[in-house]
């Protein structure tokens, strides 16, 4: 009797092992089966995000060119495509347009890089009010960006690029145009004046492009465009004018004022003490409470200033402007006969954190200016320069430490100002972005 339970008992614990060991084995094949679908979409995830990585780089490299190279093309040459022909291969390709290197276009077919490569193709936005997918109205086009991995991963990016669209002259408040100037640029595009508040006007200025506010336009003389057609002031909703800091534009400066000191970015690094002393022109006045340029020693560069900037004298010459730049926490006045065009690489003549004062003599070389003009304060043009670019006035209290050098924003005597929508208004920028990924 004892004998067959220790057998039976004994067979039992054998089925026990095989069942034991059969379990354990669809165990491991389960785990290894699970870790196998885990290790692939591992792989794939990988893929995938190496794809999207690859996208994100088309659409980088696509703003890149719309700041770079090809600031200057409007968006509907970009959609049409370096031939301007609709419905043709290069449609909405950045390739080909003058100016444009090879090494840095966007071409048919992609740019390669060791893990994959990526494509970008632009297309009219379907909001445009054109309605036609070739003719740009709105300021904005979608960048079509695709990514692609060796091993089959994919992922599309499509990016919303966009730049504010202003006029000539934009303020946040009231503007006053006394006097006569001629504001020009493409009727309906560029060109024209704009308030978030009231405009005044007198006299007879000629203005391309509008004359637009969101309050009222109070007109005591007449308006014309450049082609002698009277304009109709019109009403506008209110654009958003932008605080800029000077000091976040500094980067590339060339020149530092500050504690009434110059330092030199160099290399190499040098710093000069400016009260007393001089350096390249500049010395602080204590009267004026500013950093104040001499023009028959300037130095050509970007130069940013904590605190208030003044320029006396006669920059640049006719036919070879002065290439320099004023950043200023506080304000920037500039007088004489100035002959400048912008150093700073984003176009930026003057970025006043304070007022910002345009003026010139009335005989002689005229005053000329090339660049985007800033004042997040009030900003006022006197006498008869020639203004390549657009004026921005934000129309804020003036900071702590900025002279205040006045407290409207007017445009007086007989200036012209020549704007063709380029400069860093025109800064093309991401306003939207989709993504997907196929795993």
């Amino acid at each position: 009797m004892s004998t067959r339970m220790i057998r039976n008992e004994t067979g039992l614990a054998l089925l026990a092992v095989l069942l034991a060991m059969a379990l354990l084995t669809a165990i491991g094949a389960a785990l290894t089966a699970v870790g196998i679908v885990e290790y692939r979409t591992s792989l794939n995830h990988r893929s995938a995000t190496r794809a999207l990585l690859l996208a994100d780089g088309g659409a980088t490299h696509a703003l890149g060119l719309m700041r770079g190279p090809l600031a200057g093309y409007t968006y509907t040459d970009i959609i049409l495509g370096a031939d301007r022909t609709p419905n043709t291969a290069d449609d909405g390709l950045l390739d080909g347009f003058l100016g444009l290197d090879s090494d840095d276009a966007l071409p048919d077919g992609g740019v390669t890089l060791p893990h994959g490569r990526y494509s970008v193709r632009i297309v009219n936005d379907d909001g445009d009010p054109s309605g036609d997918p070739y003719i740009d109205t709105n300021n904005r086009f979608i960048a079509l960006c695709r990514g692609e991995t060796p091993d089959g991963g994919v992922a599309e990016v499509r990016v919303m690029l966009a730049a504010p669209s202003y006029p000539a002259v934009a303020t946040r408040g009231d503007l006053y145009v006394p006097g006569d100037p001629a504001v020009l640029g493409r009727p309906g595009k560029c060109g024209g004046v704009h308030a978030n508040r009231v405009i005044s006007v007198s006299g007879h200025p000629i203005i391309d492009g509008g004359v637009t506010a969101t309050e009222d336009v109070i007109v005591s003389g007449t308006i014309y465009d450049s082609f002698g057609n009277i304009v109709e002031p019109a009403y506008a909703p209110p654009i958003e004018i932008p605080d800029y800091e000077p000091m976040d534009y500094c980067a590339s400066a060339d020149f530092v004022l500050r504690d009434k000191k110059i330092y030199v970015t160099g290399p190499p690094e040098e710093m000069y003490p400016l009260n007393p002393g001089k350096f390249s022109g500049w010395q602080w006045d204590t009267e004026e409470s500013a950093y104040v340029l001499n023009a028959s020693d300037a130095v050509e560069g970007t130069v940013c200033a904590d605190g208030n900037i003044k320029v006396n004298g006669n920059l640049g010459s006719t036919g070879d402007p002065f290439n320099i730049s004023f950043l200023a926490t506080g304000s920037v006045q500039l007088g004489g006969t100035p002959i400048i065009e912008a150093a700073h690489p984003d176009g930026i003549l003057v970025m006043a954190g304070g007022d910002a004062q345009l003026g010139g003599n009335l005989s002689g070389s005229t005053p000329y200016y090339a660049g985007m003009i800033y004042a997040g304060a009030q900003c006022q043009v006197n006498g008869n320069p020639l203004v390549e670019g657009h004026i921005v006035c934000a129309d804020n209290e003036d900071p702590y430490g900025a002279n205040d050098l006045f407290d409207d924003n007017k445009i007086n005597g007989t200036p012209t100002i020549n704007y063709d929508c380029s400069g860093v208004q025109r800064r093309t920028l991401m306003a939207a972005w989709w993504e997907s990924r196929t795993l």
